[in-house]
């Protein structure tokens, strides 16, 4: 205890209720003024069995856990805080019993048997978990190693009041230069020495916060913050964060979240099975995937939108304010007879994603399919970004419109933004996937049909097709008697879409399947100039010159 030891009285007397011949052993440190250069033990004055230790101002938690561990003359040790208690909440029979369990003694047996502090739970959650250091940060995530079948969890770190055994605990190595901070190095760092570590949900201290501050304990607290940092940086971490809850990568609550904190969202682990790799690129705001054909043609669309020409592409417009705005791949269907160039294309510029061509697909990007694109996004699912953009090749976009949309739909939740119409039937659709025409709206007989070759998604949409779960039972070939062929890259979409409550947001200034100008006027200017109409922040198609 430290400038609030009249709690330690609190604490016995709570005790004294249930066991009369109980070992106590507090520590009370002096106050900055009072001269207390050595430790010294004295008795109580009324309470039996309990021995107090004044130690010098600063002595440290560290410090004081040491002393009193090499005084404990009994098998286990009761760790406690000035202002926990006892209730009738509290076993210590029952954490013995754990401690003494065959169950765990044959195999792991417990050195530690940690408590739910249920008060400071309802407040901010469970400190309890695993530890990680990722890139010089400290993580305690809300995970365990195993649940044993009486209920006790094996983790790597618990509150600082628990069981333990006496022995093992003197073995254990607290860093006694550490004022605070210690319970993070003391459970990071003993676990190479083989600590077991568990918390077991049939006994609980309550943390009795109530009387608790003094002026002395209120100027320590002041210093606290500054204490930590000072403690985690001797450590050799650069920040440390506790996690009391889980994190889910595929809701963008969450991921927004972590990225306003300045943490890589792929650094916290989530219900899967720990952090997930880091991402094959570093973040961005948006994923453009271009949809390409492997042909001449397609390498020319490529050679413009790299900005090898005069001219300056959309991709690189919307990337040159700031590298982490955009960055872009390049899907080419290739089989394996004609995947020669492609490879070497690959190999220069590090931007292609070659999926396999389909046995129904053809050379032009109209038969383009579904599968190819859930190749793509498989491909992709480590990719870390908030908006991912799907274009085809022949596709025109004003990057600064197209931001400003973007923006205007944030937060990015559930949302897939594009061209969106409402369709009569199957016998509306074309055969390679686009609308033939639009119904309207009292016979339209589905929700909405989204033009496939320019839309954008927001990530938790990308993360549930592309999830092994998911993506490994979606239908990819077939019939539906509202979007037609399953196989292609509109009809199967779409029918995707309809299962789920995604919001179907309708963007302005679309102009997709528009055919060339046909006017005397520009009869012979339109193969190198391509008007747009005002406002237009996505055009189809156009030419590798008009880009």
């Amino acid at each position: 205890s430290a400038e609030r030891c009249h709690l330690l009285d609190r604490l016995a007397a709570s005790f004294r209720q249930v066991y009369s011949r109980l070992p106590i052993v507090v520590i009370c440190e002096c106050s900055e003024d009072e001269p207390c250069p050595e430790p010294r033990m004295s008795e109580h004055g009324h309470i039996p069995h309990m021995n107090i230790v004044s130690v010098p101002y600063d002595f440290g938690l560290s410090r004081g856990k040491t002393l009193l561990a090499r005084m404990a003359a009994t098998e286990f040790i009761l760790v406690l805080d000035d202002d926990f208690t006892h209730s009738f909440h509290s076993c210590l029979e029952c954490m013995l019993w754990r401690m003494r369990s065959m169950q765990h003694s044959l195999w792991r047996p417990f050195d530690i048997v940690g408590f739910p502090v249920l008060e400071d739970e309802r407040i901010f959650g469970a400190f309890r978990g695993q530890l990680r250091v990722t890139n010089r940060q400290l993580f305690l995530e809300p995970l365990v190693e195993q649940t044993t079948p009486d209920g006790c969890m094996r983790l790597d770190i618990c509150p600082m009041v628990f069981l333990a055994r006496t022995a093992r605990l003197r073995r254990f190595k607290f860093q006694e230069e550490l004022t605070v901070g210690e319970h993070e190095k003391f459970f990071y760092s003993n676990a190479y020495l083989g600590m077991q570590v568990a918390v077991c949900f049939d006994s609980s201290f309550p943390h009795f916060r109530v009387n608790t501050m003094s002026v002395g304990y209120m100027k320590r607290r002041e210093r606290m913050p500054e204490l930590m940092q000072s403690a985690f940086k001797n450590l050799g971490f650069e920040r440390a964060m506790f996690l009391f809850r889980k994190y889910d990568h595929g809701s963008m609550a969450d991921y927004d979240e972590l990225l306003e904190q300045t943490v890589p969202p792929w650094y916290i682990s989530d219900d899967t099975c720990g952090p997930r790799p880091s991402p094959p690129v570093p973040f961005a705001q948006i994923l453009a995937v271009v949809l390409c054909t492997n042909d001449a043609e397609g390498r020319r669309y490529r050679h413009v939108l790299r900005g090898h020409t005069d001219a300056t592409s959309w991709l690189l417009r919307f990337a040159g304010a700031d590298a982490s705005n955009l960055r872009w791949v390049f899907v080419v269907a290739s089989d394996e007879e004609a995947s020669g160039d492609v490879f070497r294309e690959q190999d220069q510029y590090k931007d292609l994603l070659v999926v396999p061509r389909s046995r129904h697909s053809g050379s032009s990007l109209a038969d383009a399919t579904l599968e190819q694109l859930l190749r793509a996004f498989s491909l992709l699912r480590d990719f870390q970004f908030r908006w991912m953009v799907v274009a085809q090749q022949d596709v025109f976009v004003h990057a600064e419109r197209l931001a400003d949309s973007l923006q205007a739909h944030d937060p990015p939740q559930g949302k897939v933004l594009g061209s969106w119409q409402a369709v009569a039937s199957a016998t509306a659709v074309g055969n390679r996937g686009f609308p033939g025409g639009v119904g309207t709206a009292a016979a339209a007989a589905v929700a909405g049909w989204l033009d496939a070759r320019f839309f954008a998604l927001s990530r938790d949409v990308f993360a549930l097709f592309s999830s092994p779960q998911l993506s490994s039972v979606l239908q990819v070939t077939g019939s539906d008697a509202s979007f037609g062929d399953l196989g292609t890259l509109g009809g199967g979409l779409n029918a995707w879409l309809r299962a789920f409550a995604v919001d179907r947001v309708l963007l302005q200034g679309l102009h997709l399947g528009v055919p060339p100008p046909s006017s005397p006027a520009l009869a012979g200017a339109h193969e190198a100039l391509r008007p747009c109409p005002p406002g237009t922040v996505a055009l189809h198609p156009v030419t590798p010159e008009q880009m």
